[in-house]
C-alpha cells in the first residue's frame, strides 16, 4: 500500500532514522511519567487537608489511566499508521529535533531531583504546598510538550487532535471508565468472590456426595481435599483477559460482523468465563479428591484457567462467523475457499498451537509437567503428517553445503549453550525425577524426549517464528515474501518473540539470531530447522551422556 501524504517530503537531514527518531521519543514518554510517580511520594506531607488528600490519592492513580490512554489511542488510530507516518514524516525530514529532545532530559533530571527535595522539604509541613505543587504539576506538563516538540511542529499535533478529535475522546472515555471499573471493581471484590464460592459449591455438589462447605471461612472441599476460595479466585482475571481480547477481535474483524449484534459477545463472553471458572474450581476439587492433590494444587491450577480462556475466545471466534445474527451476511463468503496466504498460515502456524496445546494439557493434568511430554511428540507429529504434502515442498537443495553451513551455525549454538547453563553442576527436578522411574519407562521417556527436542519442536518453532512472523513482519501478505527476506524490523522482532519463548531469554535471543542468519544463508526456512535441530541435537546429546538434566 502506498503512503500518501499532503506534506512536501524534504531531504531527510543527517541523524538517527525518522523510525528511530519516533522510537527513542516513544520511550522517553513511556518511561518519564511512571519514575516521577515513583519518586513522588504521597505520604511526605501529612497535612489533613481533605482537597489535598484527595489530589494526594488520585496522583499516581493517574498514571496507568494515562498509559490506557495512550494504548486506546494507539489502538484506534492502528488502521491509519500508513497515512499518519507519512505525514509526519513529511513535517518531521527536515526538522531538528534534538535541541527540544535534550531539553526535555535536562528537565527531567532537574525534576526528578526536585521531587526528591520536594518530598524532603514536606515532611516538616502540616499545610499543603500547593504552590510548589503546582508548579510540580507544570513541570511534568513541560516535559512531554517538549517530547511533542521533538517529535513535530505544535501545529502539526493541533491538527492532528483537530482531524482525530473523535477518537481521541474515545480513547480518553475508555481510559475513564477503566478508572471506574477499577474503583467498582475492588468494591464489588467481595460480592463476586462470594458468587464464585456459591457457584462453584453448586457444580461440586451435582455430581459429589461428600461435599464440603463452609460459606464463613469460604472452605470448599470433598471427601477430605479442601481449599479456600479466596477473592483471587474470584474470575477478576479471566474476564479482563476475555474483555480484552474479544475487545480487539471485534475491532480487526469489523467488517466481518453485524453491529451491533455483534457487541454481545462481550457479555457472553465474560459470562461464560466467570461460569467456567467455577466449573475449574470444582474441577480442581474433585481431582485433588480422587487423583492427586499435587496435581490438583500445581498443574491443574495454574494451566485450568489458560485452558478455559482459550475454549471461550475461540469457541466465540468460530461461532459469530457461523451464526448469522452475528456475521455481515454482505462481508461473508462462506463457499469461497481459503486463500493460498490463509492457507500456508494454517500450515506454518498448526505445529507450534498443536505443540502448545498439548504442553497446556501435559501441565495440567501432572504434578510436574513431565510425564506426559509424549503428548507433544503426538501432537506434532500429527501436525505434520496432515500438511506433509505441504511441508515436503520446504526442501533444501540437494548438495551437501545446503545442510552442512546450518548445521555448523546450530552447533555453536548448542556448544555455547551447554556453556552457559546455569544449572551446571545443580540437581535438577528432572534429574531427580528420572531416578526414581523405573529404567524402562525412563528409557522410554529420554527417546520420546530426544525426538521431540531434536526433530519436532525446532520445525515447529521455526515454521512459526522464521517461517511465518518474520516473513509477516515484512509484508501483510506474507505469502509473497521470499523465505529468506531480510529487514532490521522483521529480525530484530522475531528473534526478540522468539528469546521471551525460553527461560534463559538472553541465550535464547542469541540462537534465534543464530537460527535467523541461518534462514538467511539457506535462503529457505529449511536453513533455519536445520540450525535448530543441529543445536539441539548437541545439548540433547550431552545432557544424556553427562547426565545435566538441566539443560533439558
Amino acid at each position: 500500500m502506498a503512503e500518501t501524504s499532503s506534506y512536501p517530503v524534504a531531504a531527510a537531514p543527517a541523524g538517527p532514522p525518522l523510525a528511530l527518531r519516533g522510537s527513542l521519543i516513544f520511550v522517553l514518554a513511556l518511561v518519564e511519567m511512571p519514575v516521577l510517580a515513583f519518586l513522588y511520594d504521597p505520604l511526605a506531607i501529612n497535612a489533613a487537608d481533605p482537597l489535598w488528600l484527595t489530589v494526594r490519592a488520585g496522583l499516581r492513580e493517574m498514571v496507568p489511566v494515562a498509559i490506557f490512554f495512550g494504548a486506546a489511542l494507539g489502538v484506534l488510530l492502528a488502521p491509519q499508521w500508513r497515512t499518519l507516518f507519512a505525514d509526519w514524516r513529511a513535517v518531521a525530514t527536515d526538522r531538528g529535533w534534538a535541541p527540544w529532545a535534550g531539553a526535555n532530559l535536562v528537565g527531567f533530571a532537574a525534576l526528578a531531583a526536585a521531587t526528591v527535595l520536594f518530598n524532603t522539604h514536606g515532611a516538616g509541613l502540616s499545610e499543603p504546598p500547593w504552590v510548589l505543587f503546582s508548579l510540580w504539576c507544570v513541570g511534568v506538563f513541560g516535559l512531554y510538550f517538549l517530547l511533542a516538540l521533538a517529535l513535530a511542529p505544535f501545529k502539526f499535533s493541533i491538527q492532528i487532535v483537530e482531524r482525530q478529535k473523535w477518537l481521541v475522546l474515545l480513547a480518553a472515555g475508555a481510559a475513564g471508565f477503566v478508572a471506574i471499573a477499577s474503583e467498582m471493581s475492588q468494591k464489588s471484590w467481595t460480592f463476586l468472590s462470594e458468587a464464585t464460592f456459591q457457584v462453584s459449591a453448586f457444580v461440586l455438589g451435582l455430581y459429589e456426595k461428600d461435599v464440603f462447605v463452609d460459606p464463613a471461612r469460604r472452605l470448599l472441599g470433598a471427601d477430605g481435599f479442601v481449599v479456600n476460595i479466596a477473592a483471587a479466585c474470584s474470575g477478576y482475571e479471566g474476564i479482563g483477559l476475555v474483555t480484552a481480547f474479544l475487545a480487539i477481535y471485534l475491532w480487526i474483524f469489523r467488517t466481518a460482523l453485524r453491529f451491533p449484534n455483534a457487541y454481545l459477545v462481550l457479555p457472553i463472553g465474560i459470562a461464560a468465563i466467570w461460569t467456567l471458572n467455577s466449573v475449574r474450581i470444582a474441577a480442581l476439587i474433585s481431582l485433588g479428591a480422587h487423583v492427586s492433590p499435587e496435581i490438583a494444587g500445581a498443574g491443574f491450577h495454574s494451566q485450568a484457567g489458560w485452558m478455559m480462556f482459550l475454549i471461550v475466545t475461540i469457541g466465540i471466534m468460530l461461532a459469530t462467523h457461523r451464526i448469522g445474527f452475528f456475521r455481515n451476511e454482505n462481508a461473508h463468503a462462506s463457499d469461497a475457499p481459503p486463500s493460498p496466504g490463509f492457507r500456508e498460515a494454517m500450515f506454518l502456524l498448526t505445529p507450534f498451537l498443536a505443540m502448545t496445546a498439548a504442553g497446556i494439557i501435559a501441565a495440567a493434568f501432572t504434578a510436574d509437567g513431565f510425564w506426559l511430554y509424549s503428548l507433544r511428540v503426538i501432537a506434532i507429529s500429527a501436525a505434520l503428517v496432515v500438511g506433509w504434502r505441504f511441508y515436503r515442498n520446504l526442501a533444501l537443495p540437494e548438495n551437501l553445503r545446503a545442510y552442512a553451513e546450518p548445521a555448523l551455525i546450530g552447533a555453536i549454538v548448542g556448544v555455547a549453550w551447554i556453556a552457559t547453563d546455569p544449572g551446571r553442576g545443580e540437581t535438577s527436578d528432572l534429574g531427580i525425577w528420572l531416578a526414581g522411574m523405573p529404567a524402562a519407562a525412563a528409557i522410554f521417556w529420554i527417546a520420546m524426549r530426544t525426538i521431540g527436542t531434536i526433530i519436532l519442536v525446532p520445525i515447529a518453532e521455526e515454521l512459526v517464528f522464521r517461517g511465518y512472523l518474520h516473513r509477516k513482519l515484512i509484508a501483510d501478505h506474507f505469502e509473497t515474501v521470499k523465505e529468506a527476506a531480510f529487514t532490521w524490523k522483521a529480525f530484530a522482532i522475531s528473534t526478540v518473540l522468539f528469546a521471551l519463548l525460553h527461560d534463559r531469554w538472553l541465550a535464547g535471543g542469541l540462537a534465534g539470531a543464530a537460527f535467523a542468519l541461518a534462514l538467511y544463508r539457506s535462503g529457505k526456512v529449511t536453513g533455519a530447522i536445520i540450525a535448530h535441530m543441529s543445536a539441539n541435537a548437541v545439548i540433547a546429546f550431552w545432557a544424556i551422556v553427562f547426565g545435566q538434566w538441566s539443560l533439558l
